[in-house]
């Protein structure tokens, strides 16, 4: 009876084993074969891989690829693509079976190098990169994507290592990055790099408010300067017309001797604003008619002034001869 338990559980055991992971390869940047077992997650043991080209020797994997210490993966030495690739995975010295892989149409290629972008002569934007040294440039074809003003994304395909995006506008935000995988003539592959760090040409005054800062920052000393100027200007304006008012008044000789120097008028103008001359008495002559001459006594519509050289002839008009002459004083 005991046998038969033993039998038994040795029969179930057997049945329920867990079969190891499935594997799967590609070539990484036609460096080194990459292979992993963990897409249904991670195992619950550590296997051991064996994996080698067609006609090599089989060899243990010679760098791992571990979570929470259960290898998940490893890292093969390259050969060729063009050639099948044996895979074996081995827990506790139990047999497993060998897998054959074709990566001929498993290849990853890095993203590609040095993307750089300018404004040609030409008024059309030029992108341009570097792809993989190990292949030829006829091997490769690559895909642009590129977006305006954070809009969705244009995809183009191309097979050489440069796009010309005709008359972009200056105005707009331009965002551009590339990918690549090995093309048709080589043998097509099924997987495409990832795609590069964009690079950025152009601008967006409505959704980059860095670029608005930028143009205030260049406008604000010249604005600054153009407003002092103005006020300036004002204020000497209301000065010079106060001034006038003051000196006119003959109320303050020391006021506009002050406001005078503070101008610092040239000289010749200077020496023309003189406010220190004494007033000035006049009286108008009168014209009286012929035959009222002896009735009339004139004398006192002579001009008079009080001997300086300030006297002032105030003609009358014809129009006025026959009308009463009054005498009056007038102060300037």
């Amino acid at each position: 009876m005991l046998k038969r338990l033993l039998l038994l559980l040795c029969l179930t055991g057997h049945v329920f084993a867990k079969e190891p992971p499935d594997v799967e390869c590609l070539v990484v940047h036609l460096k080194y074969v990459h292979c992993s077992w963990n897409k249904q997650g991670t195992p619950e043991v550590n296997y051991t891989f064996y994996g080698w080209f067609k006609g090599a020797d089989v060899s243990e994997c010679p760098s791992y690829l571990s979570e929470n210490n259960i290898n998940t993966g490893c890292n093969q030495p390259y050969g060729s693509r063009f050639n099948s690739f044996y895979t074996r995975l081995v827990h506790e010295n139990q047999s497993s079976k060998e897998k054959e892989h074709y990566l001929k149409e498993k290849v990853k290629l890095n993203p590609p190098t040095n993307l750089t972008v300018h404004y040609g002569s030409d008024s059309n934007l030029w992108l341009s990169w570097t792809q993989i040294s190990q292949i030829s440039s006829n091997c490769v074809e690559s895909e642009v994507r590129y977006r305006i003003n954070n809009r969705n994304w244009a995809v183009v395909s191309i097979g050489k290592q440069n796009y010309c995006l005709n008359l972009p506008s200056h105005s707009s935000l331009y965002e551009l990055q590339v990918r690549s995988r090995i093309g048709y003539a080589c043998g097509l592959s099924e997987f495409w790099s990832d795609w590069t760090e964009p690079v950025v040409w152009g601008s967006n005054n409505s959704t980059d408010p860095n670029k608005m800062n930028s143009s205030m920052s260049v406008w604000t000393p010249v604005l600054s300067v153009v407003g002092a100027f103005i006020l300036i200007v004002l204020v000497m304006m209301l000065l010079h017309n106060e001034r006038w008012v003051i000196c006119d008044s003959q109320t303050s000789h020391t006021c506009c001797s002050f406001l005078k120097d503070w101008f610092k008028f040239p000289k010749g103008l200077k020496e023309g604003l003189n406010y220190n001359e004494r007033p000035c008495p006049v009286r108008e002559y009168c014209h009286v008619r012929q035959s009222d001459s002896e009735s009339s006594d004139c004398s006192t519509c002579s001009a008079t002034t009080d001997q300086t050289d300030c006297s002032v002839f105030i003609p009358v008009n014809e129009s006025d001869l026959s009308t009463p002459c009054s005498s009056s004083i007038s102060q300037f």
